[in-house]
């Protein structure tokens, strides 16, 4: 839309007039798309409202009521860093079940390795330092022993727990605690646990046998 030749005077009015037709055009303007669930949404957000704000009242009561008491503050950071403390315990207890059942998609223990190399693994891990790897071995030797000794039934998809359930045995109920505390909650492992832990193994196989031959 000219405005006119160069140099020619041009009344404001109009001026204002061609401007405001040029900036309305549609290359100016971000286009509207339909909103089919602007009704639905608004009802809902509605509908949660009261909720939110229940919520919202009875959160600033308690965080009054909290910093209200004789030393509200440290109480209020204790708690918060006790919800820290617990989103990384349980952010590491995911990643650590993760790892566990990674390696080939076998779950707790590879179904085909050998239970006597798993327990020589074990002890170059004690050598070496490595107690949690070393304990952890020694686990999957005794399930794989369980295995063959058929008082377990080790599917890609079994827990620990689950395992233990199967066996029904005070001895493997420790054992399986222990294992879930070292593997799966990252707890350090004393050399007295390990040789403890290969006593308990120990234990527990020779009292299947036992029970075989009583049968």
């Amino acid at each position: 839309m000219p405005l006119g030749p160069v140099g020619a005077t041009v009344d404001p009015d109009t001026a204002r007039a061609r401007a405001r037709a040029v900036l309305e055009a549609d290359k100016y303007h971000e286009p509207r798309l339909p909103r089919p669930f602007k009704g639905v949404l608004e009802w809902f957000a509605d509908l949660l409202r009261p909720i939110v704000n229940a919520v919202d009242r009875v959160g600033g009561a308690i965080l009054e009521w909290v910093l209200a008491l004789p030393g509200g503050r440290f109480i209020l950071l204790a708690l918060v860093a006790g919800m820290a403390v617990g989103l990384v315990w349980w952010l590491a207890s995911r990643r650590s079940r993760s790892v566990v059942g990674a390696p080939g998609g076998f779950g707790l223990v590879d179904p085909t390795a050998d239970p006597d190399q798993l327990e020589e693994e074990s002890r170059r891990a004690e050598a070496e330092g490595d107690f949690p790897l070393a304990l952890r071995r020694t686990y999957e030797a005794g399930l794989l022993r369980l295995v063959r000794s058929d008082r377990l039934v080790l599917l890609p998809q079994t827990t620990a727990e689950a395992a233990a359930a199967q066996v029904a045995h005070p001895t493997m109920d420790r054992l399986t605690v222990t294992f879930q505390e070292v593997v799966f909650g990252g707890r350090e492992v004393a050399p007295v646990e390990l040789s403890e832990a290969r006593r308990s193994w120990t234990e527990l196989l020779t009292a299947g046998v036992v029970a075989a031959e009583a049968r």
